[in-house]
C-alpha cells in the first residue's frame, strides 16, 4: 500500500513538473487598480513512512510592486519528491519581469528566467526576452490581453551532454472573466515556435477557476494542457494536468 501511495504521489508531482515546461506568468499577475506591494505564498509538505519513506515538498512565492506606469514581478518555485537516497523530482525556477505602460492599451515588457529541472533532463535553462503587450478588449467583468515577444533560450541538457541556443517567438492570449466578486475564470494560451523552424514549437493552455474564500485565502482549480514537438527523451509530447491549490494572498 505504501509503495502504491509513493508511486501515485511521484507520478502526480512529475506530471506537474513536466507541465512546467512553459511558465504561465499571466495567472500570477495580481489584477489590482491600486499601487504598491502585493503577493501570494503557497507551500506544501508531505511526509510518509511505512515500509518506505517519502518526502514531498513544494513552495511558490509571488511578489509584485506596482506604480502608475510600472509593474515589477518576481516568481519563484521549488518542488522536491525524495524517497530514501533517490530524488524522483527536483526542479525550481526564478522569473523576473518588468512592464511599462505607455498607453492604457499598450505595454512594453521585458523578462528573464533561470531554471533547472532534473525530471526533464535540464541542467540549466536561461531565458530572456521582450516585446509588446496589448489590452485587446475590456469590460467591467472581462478583459483580454495579447502579446508577441522575442525570446532567447540557452539550455544545457544532461544526457546527452548538449547545449542548445535558440531564438523563439513567445506569443500568448489571456483573458480574465470575473463572473462574481469571489469567482473568476482565467485562461492563457502560449505558442512558442523556434524562429528558424516553426515546426519546432511548444504550446500550452492553462485554465484556472478561482474562488475567493476570504480577503486573503483563495481556492483554485486548474487544468493544464501542453504540447512539445521536440521533448526530451522519455517525455511525452502531450501532457494533461488537473490540480487544486489553496493560496494565501496579501
Amino acid at each position: 500500500m505504501a509503495k502504491r501511495i509513493i508511486t501515485v504521489l511521484v507520478v502526480l508531482l512529475a506530471a506537474k513538473i513536466i507541465n512546467a515546461q512553459i511558465m504561465n506568468i499571466e495567472q500570477d499577475r495580481i489584477k489590482t487598480d491600486t499601487t504598491g506591494w502585493a503577493g501570494t505564498l503557497e507551500m506544501s509538505f508531505q511526509y510518509i513512512k511505512n515500509t518506505k519513506e517519502l518526502i514531498n515538498a513544494s513552495s511558490r512565492i509571488h511578489l509584485q510592486y506596482k506604480t502608475q506606469r510600472s509593474l515589477y514581478l518576481m516568481l519563484t518555485n521549488y518542488s522536491l519528491a525524495k524517497s530514501g537516497s533517490s530524488n524522483f523530482a527536483d526542479a525550481g525556477y526564478l522569473h523576473l519581469r518588468y512592464n511599462y505602460k505607455f498607453k492604457p492599451w499598450f505595454t512594453a515588457e521585458i523578462f528573464t528566467q533561470i531554471q533547472y529541472n532534473n525530471p526533464l533532463n535540464i541542467k540549466l535553462r536561461w531565458l530572456t526576452g521582450a516585446g509588446p503587450r496589448f489590452k485587446v478588449f475590456k469590460t467591467k467583468s472581462f478583459v483580454l490581453y495579447s502579446a508577441m515577444l522575442y525570446m532567447y533560450e540557452h539550455e544545457n541538457v544532461v544526457k546527452p551532454d548538449l547545449t542548445h541556443k535558440d531564438h523563439r517567438m513567445s506569443t500568448y492570449m489571456s483573458f480574465t472573466w470575473k463572473l462574481k466578486d469571489n469567482f473568476s475564470l482565467i485562461n492563457t494560451c502560449y505558442y512558442q515556435p523556434k524562429l528558424k523552424d516553426f515546426s519546432d514549437l511548444r504550446f500550452a493552455s492553462h485554465t484556472d477557476m478561482k474562488i475567493k474564500i476570504s480577503k486573503h485565502l483563495a481556492f483554485k482549480l486548474s487544468y493544464i494542457y501542453t504540447y512539445d514537438s521536440e521533448p526530451a527523451e522519455t517525455i511525452p509530447k502531450f501532457t494533461h494536468l488537473l490540480q487544486n491549490t489553496m493560496s494565501f494572498e496579501f
